[in-house]
């Protein structure tokens, strides 16, 4: 890991909650959960905590990034049944896991109001568990990290005949030359540029904006990129749709699935590539989109 990335790194804090809920009522729920829960989730802040709204939901600066992440389950499953689990994940970025305990309310909030359910239905859920994401596991309650405690085990991957991948869980919907990509990008150093992207973008305006250390990030990552690397792709693009309430019509919400292989010197590069990973990377990163394994061990 580099100076530069260690030291913004121990800065970072992140909050990665996992919450398991039971549907009260039989109801149908779309395929993909993430438009659903975004909505949901919204509505459940704002009931709970006007401030933490505004901060997680509101515009501030032109390009500035959401401070948060839903993923949902991934079982694409639409009918459900009394009793029936459903989890989710919300990940919280930098100075709005100071704000964890508000999100914490509006998820219990909404379990005792009807007006909060899930879906169209509204179907009313209850509460089981929420735990957290952590460097050694799930664990129950809030758990607040940094990027370093989850990097800093880098040592422990095992780079196999010079080869990592990445696999892609929900569509990364990524623009070059303001079109959507549609074909993977066979080139090492776009991918890891995307992530130094990513992570500066929340790192500015959640972190903390510090121009000389970013620079000084950017002229590590390149000379990491100095290598030479082979790329091999099985992806494909899923060209996946959502509808807005807002907008009353359905928007594009496609992106790149399946996985990219890198063949080369690329243990310098684990600790990106891991942070792409607890971050998203792309856009609608608010929906789920963006989400990838790290596969190095």
């Amino acid at each position: 890991m580099t100076s530069a990335l260690s030291a913004l790194a121990c800065r970072f804090n992140i909050v990665k909650l996992h919450v398991t809920v039971q549907l009260q009522q039989d109801t149908t729920l779309p395929d993909f959960k993430g438009s659903m829960l975004h909505g949901w989730f919204g509505h459940a802040l704002k009931a709970v905590d006007e401030h933490t709204f505004h901060v997680c939901y509101g515009t501030h600066a032109e390009q500035q990034p959401k401070p948060y992440a839903i993923c949902p389950s991934l079982d694409y499953k639409t009918d459900w049944k009394k009793g029936e689990l459903l989890d989710f994940d919300i990940t919280l970025f930098g100075d709005v896991t100071k704000l964890t305990s508000h999100v914490v309310d509006a998820i219990k909030y909404a379990s005792e109001n009807k007006r909060l359910g899930f879906g169209v239905k509204r179907t009313p859920f209850k509460v089981l568990s929420i735990a957290s994401h952590t460097p050694s596991g799930i664990k129950p309650g809030v758990s607040v990290c940094s990027l370093a405690d989850w990097i800093n085990n880098q040592h422990d991957y095992v780079v196999a005949n010079g080869e990592i991948a990445l696999n892609f869980i929900t569509p990364v919907r990524i623009k070059r030359n303001g079109q959507i990509i549609k074909s993977p990008i066979l080139n090492h150093a776009f991918w890891v540029n995307q992530i130094l992207r990513r992570l500066l973008s929340l790192s500015r305006f959640w972190v903390l904006d510090n121009s000389d250390l970013f620079d000084l990030l950017y002229r590590q990552v390149e000379q990491q990129l100095a290598i030479s690397c082979d790329v091999d792709s099985a992806c494909y693009f899923e060209d996946w749709q959502r509808y807005s309430l807002k907008q009353k019509e359905q928007l594009p919400f496609g992106g790149l699935k399946g996985q990219l292989s890198f063949y080369g010197e690329l243990k310098p590069l684990i600790p990106l590539f891991k942070i792409g990973e607890l971050l998203h990377i792309g856009g609608k990163t608010t929906f789920g989109l963006g989400k990838y394994q790290l596969i190095a061990n």
